[in-house]
């Protein structure tokens, strides 16, 4: 597809609007492939007026809010692709034809921003490695620091009841009793 520049199509634009040549014979006079073309910049002329004719040299970042409600206006509302950008301000409608279809396909899913760029087939690096082997002994740290906490209490526990036997051994029988009832009250 040829790249016009915003000269030659304001020039075309303003000669459709002045009313005296439709857009079949701006398409022959002009060797443009196909009047929709130049339907397409005057209705964003209308809607957008000079900037939505400009080349953008920059790629415009849309949010996954912006898409999803794009979507959305798409699916119930009764705009074609083409009104839907011009009345949103986007350059061009095949964007929302992509989202749509991303949308139809993936869900929601489809509309949040993906990862650019080829993955990488490079091995996983030492890095990688080292931070893998270091979860692993923090797992294990925690595991044997667990188990000795419980092996800790099991033996403060025997030697309690070692000190409580040596105390009951050497008290006489009379003194165990009066102790027991202390603890029923």
């Amino acid at each position: 597809m040829a790249k016009y520049n915003l000269e030659f199509k304001l020039k075309v634009v303003k000669e459709y609007l002045e009313g005296n040549i439709g857009y079949a014979s701006l398409a022959k006079k002009y060797n443009i492939s196909n009047k929709s073309i130049i339907q397409r910049w005057v209705e964003i002329f209308k809607n957008q007026g000079y900037e939505g004719l400009e080349i953008k040299r920059k790629n415009s970042k849309y949010s996954f809010e912006f898409k999803l409600n794009t979507v959305n206006l798409y699916l119930t509302g009764e705009m074609s692709y083409q009104s839907l950008a011009n009345e949103l301000k986007i350059n061009n409608p095949s964007m929302i034809v992509r989202w749509v279809k991303e949308f139809r396909e993936e869900g929601i899913e489809g509309l949040k921003p993906k990862k650019r760029g080829r993955p990488s087939n490079m091995p996983n690096t030492d890095k990688n490695e080292k931070i893998k082997n270091e979860n692993n002994k923090a797992k294990e740290e925690l595991s044997e620091l667990e188990k000795l906490r419980k092996e800790n209490y099991y033996l403060q526990m025997e030697v309690d009841i070692l000190k409580k036997k040596i105390q009951f051994s050497q008290m006489t029988e009379s003194e165990i009793d009066e102790y027991l009832r202390s603890l029923d009250h």
